[in-house]
C-alpha cells in the first residue's frame, strides 16, 4: 500500500485494487483453466461445460495477438475465441508450422 524510494521516506498510504481488466485476465488465464481440468480430472462434464460456457460469456481479450487475427478478418468475439486464437500462434505460428495449423494451410493454399 506505499512505495519506498531511497532518496525519501515511504509514500503515503494508498489501498491498492486490482482493476475490472486484471480481474477478468485472472478470470480467463488462472480460474477457468484450473475449473476446466478439475471438472475433467474428476470426470465432471458438467462444470467443464461450465467453465466454457464461462469463456463463452467473457469479452475476448485485447491484445496484439487478438488484434493480428482480427487485422487478419478472424472474428474474436468472447474468451474462448482469444485463448483459441493465442494458443494457435503460439503453437503453429511461432514455431513457423504453418502447415499443421488449419487456418495457416488454408492462408498459405490461397497465397
Amino acid at each position: 500500500d506505499t512505495h519506498f524510494s531511497f532518496v525519501s521516506d515511504a509514500t503515503t498510504l494508498r489501498p491498492k485494487a486490482l482493476g475490472e481488466s486484471s480481474i477478468r485476465l485472472l478470470l480467463i488465464n488462472v480460474m477457468l483453466p484450473f475449473l476446466f481440468a478439475c471438472s475433467r480430472h474428476r470426470q465432471d462434464e458438467q462444470g467443464a461445460e461450465r467453465a466454457i460456457a464461462i469463456f463463452e460469456s467473457l469479452p475476448a481479450e485485447d491484445n496484439h495477438i487478438t488484434r493480428d487475427w482480427s487485422g487478419c478478418g478472424l472474428n474474436v468475439d468472447n474468451a474462448a475465441d482469444s485463448q483459441a486464437l493465442i494458443h494457435l500462434k503460439n503453437r503453429y505460428c511461432n514455431t513457423h508450422d504453418c502447415l499443421r495449423c488449419r487456418i495457416g494451410y488454408e492462408y498459405l493454399k490461397r497465397s
